[in-house]
């Protein structure tokens, strides 16, 4: 499924919110992430009124679009009259706070650390009262442990209680194996691939891990499809050290979050 054409990609230091659906979108994209809507919705047994459904998003290597996908299916479900929560459990590097603009803590590991309420690290979106999100909050040491805490395993079941759809962005699983942490909790898990730079050997890896875990696998989607352009692959040898544990990058990002304006009273 093409999601966004490799002429939109931006530097990591543009302005990620120019990746958020909106009613300036073009066809195809909006198209694409209704299609995949569709395509999850079929792939699903339905629930009973009042169980939410929790989807988690996770890819092989990094840049390849998951928390993208991830923020745009929540938001498609949004438009769609369902209340949602995204949840950043990217504990390492999550990035889903810079597509608001907002701070990244506190959030999800600040909660599960006991240093936050759930009122506290939920966000709610003043322009779609659908959409609410939660940031990766402050660095843990122990990322793996807060994951696959019963905290964890409670909020889950809480926001199933509380929304339509539980959107669960998680880190590459190449990488690091976070995402196993809350497979077996998830009702099913996507897996996001890039176009011309995944490889099939890393997504057929991927997807072994997850039904090793017990996954419920939806299936996969492949980002930045374009048919037109002649087939290669490029290999990013870096993204094995990605989330090495010299979070020198992690801290100068999260320094960039911490200028940014805090929101006012409305905007929660």
């Amino acid at each position: 499924m093409g999601i966004f054409n490799k002429k939109r990609t931006v530097k990591k230091s543009s302005n990620r919110n120019e990746y958020l659906l909106t009613d300036n979108v073009s066809f195809n994209v909006m198209e694409a992430f209704r299609n995949f809507k569709a395509s999850l919705s079929v792939s699903m047994s339905k629930k009973p009124a009042g169980e939410g459904t929790a989807i988690m998003i996770t890819s092989s290597c990094p840049e390849d679009g998951k928390t993208t996908v991830a923020v745009n299916l929540a938001l498609m479900y949004a438009f769609s009259d369902a209340k949602v929560v995204l949840v950043d459990a990217d504990v390492r590097k999550g990035r889903v706070a810079r597509f608001f603009k907002r701070k990244s803590a506190p959030g999800l590991a600040d909660y599960l650390s006991g240093g936050a309420t759930l009122d506290e690290i939920t966000h709610h979106d003043h322009e779609n009262k659908n959409f609410s999100f939660i940031t990766c909050g402050t660095h843990s040491p122990r990322p793996y442990e807060l994951l696959e805490s019963d905290e964890m395993k409670g909020l889950i079941a809480q926001l199933k209680t509380q929304y339509d759809f539980v959107i669960i962005d998680t880190p590459p699983l190449l990488v690091v194996s976070d995402a196993l942490a809350i497979a077996t909790e998830t009702d099913g898990a996507v897996v996001v691939s890039r176009h011309q730079t995944s490889y099939l050997g890393d997504i057929a890896k991927t997807l072994e891990k997850l039904r090793f875990a017990k996954a419920n696998v939806l299936g996969v989607v492949v980002n930045d499809y374009n048919v037109e352009e002649k087939a290669y692959y490029s290999h990013n040898y870096y993204h094995y050290n990605y989330y090495s544990y010299q979070y020198s990058d992690d801290a100068e990002e999260r320094a960039k979050d911490e200028q940014q304006p805090t929101p006012s009273q409305d905007e929660e």
